[in-house]
C-alpha cells in the first residue's frame, strides 16, 4: 500500500518547550530569561522575544536582554483571551520565542472569568467538564503544536494526601509533593519540567545564597534527573540541541475526526431512515416488475430475493445495512430492466450467475 497516511520518523518539532515551577524568588524567571538568551544565539533569530508578563515584573529583565543586543516586546496581562491572541501572532511568525511568566496567574484569571461568566462563587463538579477541555484547546494544544520556542514559569504549591496515624489511630494531612499552580497535566505538556529552589547558607560572617535547577523531566533523556547549581543555558544545551538537531518538514497531514467514531441518538435515527427508505424502493422496484399475487408473480419474487440477495427471508433482508440495501436495491434494478412501456419485462438470468 502507497499513500502519505504514515511519514517517516524525523524531527518535525525542532522547538523548545520548557516549564519551570517553584516558589516565589527561586530564579524561575532569571533562568528563563538567561535560556531564552542562548537560544535566541543558537538560531539565530532577528526577531524580538515576546515575554507576556503577568507579574508587571519584565521591566527588570530589560537590562539583560539589551546587554546581549536582543530587542524585546511585552504583553502586560492575565488574560487567557491575550495569552491566545499571543500565541496567535507567533504561530503567524511575529517571533521566534515567547517567555510566559507565570502561567499560574493566566490559570487563575481563567478560573475566575469563568465564575464571572456563569454567576457564581464557586465551582461544581459539573464545571470541569467545560473548564478542562477549553483550558487543554486554548493552552495546552497550542503550546505543544505550535512552531516556536516557549519558556514558561509557575508559581508551585504543594501537594497534600491523608494517611492514618498508627499511634492514634487518626487520619492525618501530610505534605507529599511539589506541583505548579495550573491545570493538572499543563506542567507535563513541555519537553522539559524543571524545579527551581533556592537555598542560602549563613556562615560565621557572610551568608551564601544560590539556586538549584532539578530536572524533572526530559524527553530527550540528556540532562532528566540533574540538579544544577545557579543553571544557565550551558547546562540545558545538550537537551537543547537534540531538540533542535536535524530538523525535517512539518507534515501537514490533518487528524482524522474522531467525533466520526461516536454514534448518537441522531445517528441512529439516520440510520434507521436510510433502511426504511432502501426497503421501501426494494418493494416498489419489485412490485413494478411483478404487482400481480398470481404463482408466477410470487415465484419470481422468490427467485429476484435469492438471485439479488442470497436468500429467500425478506425479514433477513430487512435487518440488512443501509448501504447494502441500497447497492442491492441498484443491482435489482440492472437485473430486472422495466420494459419500454413500463411494464415489467421477462428477468434475465439470476444475478451473478
Amino acid at each position: 500500500m502507497s499513500d502519505d497516511f504514515f511519514s517517516n520518523l524525523g524531527n518535525d518539532k525542532p522547538y523548545m518547550k520548557i516549564a519551570f515551577e517553584g516558589f516565589a524568588g527561586c530564579g524561575k524567571t532569571y533562568t528563563a530569561a538567561d535560556i531564552a538568551i542562548g537560544l535566541h544565539a543558537r538560531i539565530g533569530s532577528a526577531k524580538p522575544i515576546i515575554i507576556f508578563d503577568t507579574e508587571l515584573s519584565a521591566k527588570f529583565l530589560g537590562p539583560r536582554l539589551r546587554n546581549a543586543g536582543i530587542p524585546a516586546q511585552v504583553k502586560s496581562s492575565r488574560s487567557m483571551a491575550d495569552l491566545k491572541d499571543t500565541m496567535a501572532r507567533l504561530r503567524d511568525g511575529y517571533a521566534d520565542i515567547l517567555i510566559i511568566d507565570s502561567i499560574s496567574h493566566v490559570w487563575e484569571d481563567f478560573i475566575e472569568s469563568y465564575k464571572r461568566r456563569v454567576k457564581r462563587n464557586r465551582l461544581e463538579f459539573q464545571d470541569w467538564g467545560i473548564i478542562k477541555p477549553t483550558w487543554k484547546a486554548e493552552f495546552s494544544d497550542p503550546l505543544v503544536r505550535d512552531p516556536y520556542h516557549i519558556l514558561m514559569t509557575g508559581r508551585a504549591g504543594y501537594e497534600y494526601e491523608n494517611e492514618k496515624n498508627p499511634d492514634t489511630g487518626k487520619r492525618e494531612i501530610y505534605k507529599s509533593g511539589i506541583k505548579m499552580k495550573v491545570e493538572g497535566e499543563t506542567a507535563y505538556e513541555p519537553d522539559i519540567l524543571v524545579l527551581m529552589e533556592r537555598f542560602e547558607e549563613v556562615l560565621t560572617e557572610t551568608k551564601q545564597v544560590w539556586r538549584e535547577a532539578t530536572i524533572l523531566k526530559d524527553r530527550s533523556s540528556m540532562i532528566d534527573g540533574k540538579t544544577f547549581r545557579d543553571p544557565t543555558y550551558a547546562d540545558f544545551a545538550p537537551a537543547i540541541e537534540a531538540v533542535l538537531s536535524e530538523p525535517v518538514p512539518r507534515s501537514t497531514i490533518r487528524d482524522g475526526d474522531a467525533g466520526s467514531l461516536f454514534r448518537t441518538e441522531e445517528d441512529k435515527r439516520e440510520w434507521t431512515r436510510r433502511r426504511d427508505i432502501a426497503l421501501e424502493k426494494i418493494q416498489a422496484a419489485m412490485v413494478r416488475r411483478w404487482p400481480g399475487q398470481s404463482a408466477a408473480d410470487k415465484k419470481a419474487k422468490a427467485d429476484c430475493l435469492m438471485a439479488v440477495f442470497g436468500t429467500g427471508s425478506w425479514i433477513e433482508v430487512s435487518t440488512w445495512m443501509p448501504n447494502a440495501l441500497e447497492r442491492c436495491c441498484a443491482a435489482l434494478e440492472s437485473a430486472y430492466p422495466l420494459g419500454a412501456g413500463g411494464d415489467h419485462a421477462d428477468p434475465m438470468p439470476p444475478w451473478g450467475a
